[in-house]
């Protein structure tokens, strides 16, 4: 069985009064929503179990995904009174499943990147791994000057976080666009479990707060995965406007 988490708790604020109908993975685009969309792209790639975070909207979110996702997938609800963050979803689901998930998605995002790439096992780094290691889908295409992002080395291992302006790469690697698209670590769980229970009233970031701590610690390594093709992301009003002019060549 493989698994997907779906972060789809966000309060949408950047979208203005958008939101005050809509939570952000339930914008109409086109004959779909960002949510639809993931949940198909991800049964398509052999998902078979979704778990999904709700806060925003969350009973709009959770009747949306029931009536989407494709028969036989599993769906667990995970809700936050207040929100958890990244991190703090991840922790959740783990301590609920008992594993991390297969994959971690947010739900803002139409993209024709195949999450099922991320699935083989061919992709581990030695053949006596029992699963593939970590990994972070970077857009280059998309500039650092809106988004921020990841730096990496020449090995395509990230490093650090790369800041919202137009700065030099490293020297001897790179830095892109973080798209939302991970596959997560058991090596970030320690790190994220000190940092909630040191910021037990905020939200933490698997990045931030796990990812790049046990990068520190040598617990662990991720590699960027460079994806060159069609993503975008609905935060605001006019990219919903421009993904509803681009989502009819991408889903033709």
């Amino acid at each position: 069985m493989s698994s997907a988490l779906i972060l789809a708790a966000g309060k949408a604020t950047r979208l203005k009064g958008i939101r005050d109908r809509y939570a952000k993975a339930n914008v109409p685009v086109g004959d779909t929503t960002p949510l639809r969309f993931m949940l198909e792209r991800l049964h398509i790639a052999g998902v078979t179990e979704a778990w999904i975070n709700l806060h925003y909207l969350g009973d709009q979110v959770r009747r949306e995904a029931c009536r989407w996702a494709a028969p036989g997938m599993r769906l667990n609800f995970v809700e936050e009174d207040s929100l958890l963050g990244t991190g703090g979803t991840l922790l959740e689901v783990w301590r609920r499943a008992g594993n991390l998930p297969d994959i971690v998605v947010n739900a803002k995002m139409f993209t024709d990147f195949d999450f099922a790439s991320l699935l083989e096992p061919k992709l581990a780094t030695s053949d006596t791994e029992d699963s593939p290691p970590p990994l972070l889908v970077l857009h280059p295409p998309t500039s650092l000057a809106d988004f921020g992002g990841l730096a990496f080395d020449a090995d395509f291992k990230i490093q650090a976080l790369h800041p919202r302006q137009e700065l030099a790469p490293p020297a001897t690697g790179g830095a892109a666009v973080f798209t939302g698209i991970s596959r997560p670590d058991h090596a970030w769980l320690p790190f994220l479990e000190q940092a909630q229970a040191e910021h037990s009233d905020e939200a933490i970031c698997s990045i931030r707060h796990g990812l790049l701590p046990s990068i520190a610690a040598g617990t662990s390594t991720a590699q960027a995965l460079l994806f060159h093709g069609y993503w975008r992301e609905i935060s605001t009003p006019q990219r919903v406007a421009e993904i509803r002019e681009e989502l009819p060549d991408l889903l033709g």
